[in-house]
């Protein structure tokens, strides 16, 4: 009987896969410089090209050194597949499969522009069996949730912060969030660079989750999520985060997302206004939570 992956090669594996999913993420700015404009810059695509066929080649050079035994293949995916369905970890599948990564349209793209210059990237195969393996690996979740009577969407939803989030850095953060142009596009085709609006010494990492909650806020649309939205905004102000005025930052976001709400009725000391029982509103609770969650030295009240 084949013996099956260790815990510590799984999670040896995994932690390259990740670190995988932020070069590939790296892509969409060439992919949208084609798309939208025809303009194929190969010496760059080259270079990513190279990049992500390392993490096949050398995958043990991303963080664990030449004495770890990482390697990268189809097979390796199976074994990673097989892994999941054993421990029966549907938190890791979600983790695997959350970010939308859009493989097949990285592998569409690359193939056009092979045929169109002549060439051949070495990584487009391996792309396209990554994308093999997360497909599969959503299969298994939907019938996973499938079973708790909810789905993967709703499973998603419940996780404030997405574990993809702790691979963005100050260089790569846009592309991370936004994997298919890597620009935030506001009204009027403005770009949005949220990280502009937050002071320099601020960690870029928990900048990156306060847009992602932001965000999810926004596209669930639920009870009082203005009112929550600017809460942590209110928050971030309140601990001397940004670099720019309340009001300022706050109709950036409501532009940005599409809110069309007057930015007075989000006064902080409203936001923060107790009821006549001392209970602090919902929204500013939900946003204290959240703020702890990635920030305990954040001072919340």
């Amino acid at each position: 009987m084949e013996e099956g992956l260790s815990k510590v090669d799984a999670w040896h594996l995994f932690n390259v896969v990740f670190r995988l999913y932020k070069v590939v993420a790296t892509c969409y700015d060439l992919c949208n410089l084609y798309i939208t404009q025809k303009v194929i810059l190969i010496e760059k695509w080259e270079d990513q090209d190279k990049e992500i066929s390392n993490f096949y080649l050398k995958p043990q050079h991303y963080g664990y050194g030449e004495n770890v035994n990482v390697q990268l293949s189809s097979r390796t995916f199976e074994e990673l597949y097989r892994f999941i369905i054993e421990q029966n970890d549907f938190a890791l599948a979600l983790d695997l499969i959350q970010p939308k990564l859009h493989l097949n349209h990285l592998v569409q793209t690359m193939q056009t522009i092979e045929e169109f210059k002549g060439i051949k990237f070495s990584s487009t195969d391996f792309i396209a069996s990554l994308s093999d393996f997360r497909t599969e690996i959503y299969k298994w979740a939907a019938v996973y949730s499938s079973r708790m009577n909810s789905t993967i969407d709703k499973e998603m939803a419940k996780r404030e912060v997405m574990t993809f989030s702790l691979l963005c850095d100050d260089k790569r953060r846009d592309c991370i969030l936004r994997e298919d142009s890597g620009i935030y596009k506001a009204p009027g085709n403005d770009s949005f660079e949220f990280s502009n609006y937050f002071i320099s010494e601020y960690n870029g990492q928990s900048i990156s989750r306060i847009y992602q909650y932001l965000n999810y806020l926004n596209t669930q649309k639920g009870s009082l999520y203005i009112s929550k939205v600017a809460s942590v905004i209110a928050i971030a102000w309140e601990n001397h985060l940004l670099c720019d005025t309340y009001n300022n930052t706050l109709q950036a976001v409501f532009n940005h997302f599409g809110i069309t709400d007057k930015i007075d009725n989000y006064k902080p000391a409203r936001l923060r206004r107790s009821n006549y029982k001392g209970t602090i509103p919902m929204a500013r609770a939900q946003a204290m939570k959240f703020f702890q969650s990635i920030d305990n030295r954040i001072f919340t009240h």
